[in-house]
C-alpha cells in the first residue's frame, strides 16, 4: 500500500537547521507520486515535488514573537491546506491541531529549559507533550534528544525514531587555496538565539583578541541586537563583524577561510555548522555537552562553558591542531549523507504506519 503524504514544512524559514532538515527530508521523496509539501510563501525548495504555500508571516525568523505561535495554532486548526485522511509528516514540532495521522519532528526541547517567550514556555511545558502523545509517531535528529524526550515527557522510546540531519559534502568542501590576505578570524554561524551562547565567546575576548577578530553570522533579531550592544561594553567593537542575509556560497567561503568555527551552545538538538566547517576541513571549538560528543566524535576542541581556564586551553590547542585531526573531522562530517537520512526516515515511517512508504515514482 502506498501513502498519500503531505509534508508540513510551514514553519521553516530561508536559512537555518530547520530549513536544511526539511529540504533534505523532502528530497528523500523526490520524483515520487502522491506527495505534496507545504511551505511558507517566499520559501521555495529546490525539489521536484508539488509545493503549496501558507502565509509568509508563519515562517521562522530570528525575531522572537509571542503572537506568531498563536496565529499558527489558529491557522493550522482552520485554514491549513490538508485534505482529510491524508497522512502528514511535520518537519518541525508544529503539529496541526485536531488532525489525526501525523508524524511530528522534535529537533530539540531547548525551549523547555531556555524559552524565548512565555508562549514558547507554555507550549513546551504543556501543549507539546499532549500533541506528542496523540500523534502516530515522533522523529528526532539525535540520540541525545531522543533520551530527553523520554526522560522529560515520559515518551515510550519505541515511538521515537532518530533521523539525523545531513551535510552537503559536495558543497561544503575545503578551499583550493586559503585566501592569504584575509586577517585571521573566528567564525560563529547561526547566532540568532540566546542559547547559542555567542556572548560567552565575546566575554572571553582576552584569550583571542590579540590574534583574531570574530565574524558572527545571524538573522536580524533581538539576540543579534544584544550582541551588537555588548561589544562596546567589552571594548571589542572594532574586532567583531556582524553578517546577515549571507548566501550559501559566502557561508562556504567563510568556513573555508576561518581559523576556527566557534559554537558554544548551551543546548542543541543537532548543530549543523560544526559539521559543515569540519566538512570544509577547518577546526571547530564547541561546548562540551553530551549531544556534541555524540555527533562530532573526537575531532572538535571541546570547551567547558563558564570556565576561563578551559577557554584558554582551547585557544592554545587551536594553535597546534594537527592536519590529521582536521582530515579525521572532514571524513566524520561526510558520514551524514542523505542516503543515511533516507534509510532512517523510511524505516521509521514503515514502523509507524506499517505500510510501504516508498511511493511510486513518476515516469
Amino acid at each position: 500500500m502506498h501513502l498519500n503524504l503531505l509534508i508540513n514544512a510551514a514553519r521553516i524559514g530561508n536559512w537555518g537547521g530547520l530549513r536544511r532538515f526539511a529540504e533534505a527530508l523532502i528530497g528523500c521523496f523526490e520524483n515520487s507520486r502522491n506527495v505534496t509539501v507545504v511551505v511558507p510563501e517566499g520559501v521555495r525548495l529546490e525539489v521536484r515535488i508539488p509545493q503549496e504555500t501558507t502565509p509568509k508571516w508563519l515562517a521562522s525568523s530570528g525575531r522572537v514573537s509571542s503572537l506568531r505561535p498563536i496565529l499558527w495554532w489558529i491557522y493550522g486548526a482552520t485554514l491549513f491546506p490538508a485534505r482529510a485522511g491524508t497522512k502528514i509528516v511535520c518537519t518541525t514540532h508544529h503539529a496541526l491541531p485536531f488532525r489525526k495521522h501525523q508524524v511530528v519532528t522534535v529537533h530539540d526541547i531547548r525551549p523547555y529549559y531556555y524559552p524565548d517567550s512565555w508562549v514558547q514556555h507554555f507550549n513546551f511545558r504543556f501543549l507539546l507533550p499532549r500533541a506528542l502523545r496523540s500523534c502516530d509517531g515522533i522523529l528526532t535528529v539525535s540520540e541525545a534528544t531522543k533520551g530527553l524526550l523520554g526522560s522529560v515527557y515520559g515518551l515510550d522510546a519505541a515511538r521515537v525514531h532518530v533521523v539525523p540531519n545531513t551535510v552537503d559534502s559536495q558543497f561544503f568542501i575545503p578551499g583550493q587555496d586559503r585566501v592569504q590576505h584575509v586577517s585571521p578570524y573566528l567564525l560563529c554561524v547561526g547566532s540568532s538565539w540566546k542559547h547559542k551562547n555567542t556572548s560567552e565567546l565575546l566575554k572571553m575576548h582576552r584569550f583571542w583578541a590579540g590574534k583574531y577578530c570574530v565574524k558572527i553570522v545571524a538573522g536580524a533579531g533581538q539576540y543579534l541586537q544584544f550582541l551588537k550592544e555588548l561589544c562596546p561594553t567589552l571594548g571589542i567593537k572594532d574586532q567583531v563583524e556582524f553578517l546577515t542575509d549571507v548566501q550559501p556560497a559566502e557561508i562556504r567561503f567563510l568556513y573555508q577561510n576561518a581559523s576556527a568555527l566557534v559554537y558554544p551552545s548551551l543546548m542543541e538538538g543537532f548543530g549543523l555548522p560544526p559539521l559543515e566547517a569540519m566538512s570544509c576541513g577547518r577546526p571547530v571549538i564547541v561546548s562540551d555537552i553530551t549531544l556534541f560528543r555524540e555527533l562530532y566524535g573526537e575531532a572538535p576542541i571541546f570547551v567547558q562553558l563558564g570556565d576561563a581556564t578551559s577557554w584558554e586551553r582551547a585557544f592554545v590547542e587551536l594553535d597546534s591542531i594537527a592536519d590529521a585531526r582536521l582530515h579525521e573531522g572532514m571524513l566524520h562530517a561526510r558520514k551524514f549523507t542523505q542516503e543515511r537520512m533516507k534509510a532512517c526516515l523510511f524505516s521509521a515511517l514503515k514502523s509507524i504506519w506499517g505500510a510501504d512508504v516508498m511511493p511510486g515514482t513518476e515516469q
